[in-house]
């Protein structure tokens, strides 16, 4: 189909029901036990269902409880929250996991009647009289949650089409027919729903007539579920705003206790969703995520802050850092392509990838070629996609109370109205329980390496980098000085240790200092930093002055805004 490549990423028919058993476990993410985010899979499990039975089913395990249906609502959406999960694995950027990825599924047992062969005359080809033919279809998103069609078609011999007579249920053909037209259907809804502004051409009578036109027969019949997925247990989808909440409500979560981190995302009207604008301009900003909901991308920048207010210095510094990490990450494949083959065949194919490689004991041709073909894919990917970059802010503070949740939702806020044209590709807003740098790289450590997506891999690979923390030459020079650990050199230094193993780099842009007699300087702390030992340098990216330097005050800033 033209123009099918930009939207589907893979299409697999798990037809044997040991394939649908080994997608389902490779893909599926049921929560543990000691989460509370598991209500979508306490509902699956309450809500499993034997409407839809398979021809063996049906006839030898109808009374077995304990028997797996594969057609059926609790199968279809096991399916579509697997297709969902690999969608996450096939992307990379941040904001293309939380608001565009899909899973679409349908399980359907299907016995329209099948054309007699010409010998003979009408009758019940396959023993198909009397059994009705189900569908179960569903589509889930990370931010909607889990929408299903339960179908059930018309399996009487004569029924009414528009005031006329028909003979016969329909052909099998027919049925496969309206059940992709089903699908067709439940995914344009699906998408009308997510939009910043619910349309009608989808909605209310177009939307009746159009479901009428495909089941057209007086014995069909469907019903719709909602189950809601990980974060949004109680999302309505159809209240038209979304499985999204306001920051201010993300806030609150982390002052009550229930989350230590929330991500909010800038959603994009409509009308510039059409347009294709790179990046999007975005209309508002919604909480989606918390704590190990949240589909972090793997080697992630980080821009701590208080953004008060966010400012055209925090998006300049933040480019900066997009243009150092994408260096980085050439070095770092540079080295591994100069390495020994035992390090080469160790690694996993891919830096966007889970697949293990291939054994030591495999042909060298065999895999040479793979890791040329990943290493083509790894390319294209790092051309295509910049790194996400996660502005982070701490409601909490480690000596004041916590920020108003109505204040954070102000400051959040402010980014929808900075030039889209400059902002990174790939960016969302954090909101923490971590004003400590300490904190935020135990906090993140846990949630990057534990988030199940596949999307960082081995824990060995490449530079073994999770986090970028991009800051000013201040910030910088605080977290290396011994005053702040008790004034301890050694204990500075220990901390440091353990902030690399936990996969922590810094970016750090620099800024004018003024030196004697009036004179300034550009700084970046390179004085600092080379008083480190070099394997703790090694942690730190300092940009130079042609790299990145914007002198732009916060507080200048909000200065400005009051007389205003």
């Amino acid at each position: 189909t033209p123009g099918a490549s930009s939207l589907l990423l893979e299409s697999i028919v798990t037809y044997d029901r040991r394939s649908y058993a080994e997608f389902v476990s490779q893909n599926i993410i049921a929560p543990n036990a000691n989460e509370d985010d598991g209500g979508w899979w306490m509902d699956l499990e309450n809500n499993a269902d034997n409407n839809g039975q398979s021809s063996s089913s049906s006839s030898t395990n109808s009374n077995e409880s304990s028997t797996f249906q594969f057609c059926s609502t609790q199968a279809s959406i096991l399916l579509s929250r697997s297709a969902l999960h690999r969608s996450l694995q096939l992307t990379p950027s941040f904001q293309g996991k939380s608001l565009h990825c899909i899973g679409v599924a349908c399980t359907s047992f299907l016995v329209g009647k099948l054309l007699p062969p010409p010998d003979k005359g009408e009758g019940d080809v396959g023993g198909r009289n009397g059994r009705k033919s189900r569908a179960y279809i569903a589509c889930s998103t990370l931010r909607e949650g889990t929408l299903v069609w339960e179908v059930e078609l018309d399996d009487n011999k004569c029924s009414e089409v528009e005031g006329s007579s028909t003979t016969g249920r329909r052909l099998r053909s027919q049925e496969e027919s309206v059940v992709s037209n089903l699908i067709l259907l439940l995914m344009m809804r699906y998408r009308e729903q997510q939009l910043d502004k619910p349309l009608d051409r989808i909605g209310g009578d177009d939307f009746n007539r159009l479901l009428s036109q495909i089941l057209d027969r007086d014995g069909d019949a469907i019903a719709e579920k909602r189950i809601g997925h990980l974060a949004n247990d109680s999302v309505d989808i159809n209240n038209g705003e979304g499985g999204g909440k306001s920051a201010a409500l993300g806030a609150s979560q982390i002052i009550n206790g229930g989350a230590n981190v929330v991500a909010v995302l800038p959603v994009p009207s409509e009308s510039n969703e059409k347009e294709q604008e790179q990046p999007l301009k975005a209309s508002r900003m919604e909480t989606l995520f918390s704590d190990n909901n949240i589909p972090f991308p793997r080697d992630v920048l980080v821009v701590p802050g208080s953004f008060n207010p966010p400012h055209r210095g925090h998006v300049a510094l933040a480019n900066a850092a997009v243009s150092a990490l994408r260096r980085l990450r050439k070095k770092d494949l540079e080295e591994e392509n100069n390495g020994n083959d035992a390090i080469i065949s160790s690694r996993p194919y891919s830096r966007y990838s889970s697949l293990s490689t291939v054994s030591s004991a495999s042909a060298s041709s065999s895999s040479s070629i793979l890791k040329n073909l990943w290493d083509t894919v790894d390319q294209q990917s790092d051309e295509q996609y910049d790194p996400t970059v996660l502005y982070e802010m701490s409601v909490t503070n480690a000596d004041k109370p916590p920020l108003d949740p109505s204040e954070v939702e102000r400051r959040v806020n402010v980014f929808t109205s900075l030039p889209s044209s400059e902002m990174p590709k790939d960016w969302a807003v954090i909101l923490t329980n971590a004003p400590l740098f300490s904190q935020k790289t135990s906090i993140l450590d846990d949630l990057i390496s534990d988030n199940g997506d596949g999307s960082f891999g081995s824990e060995n690979q490449g530079s073994g980098r999770k986090m970028s923390f991009v800051l000013g030459t201040d910030t910088m020079v605080r977290i290396i000085n011994p005053k702040y650990y008790g004034n301890s050199r050694e204990n500075m230094l220990a901390a440091l240790v353990d902030m690399k193993e936990k996969g922590v780099h810094f970016i750090v842009g620099g800024r004018l200092e003024q030196g004697s007699e009036n004179r300034s300087r550009f700084v970046n702390g390179e004085e600092e930093v080379k008083s480190l030992p070099l394997s703790v340098q090694e942690m730190f990216t300092l940009l130079t002055e042609e790299e990145f330097r914007l002198d732009i005050s916060s507080t200048e800033l909000r200065k400005r805004m009051e007389h205003e």
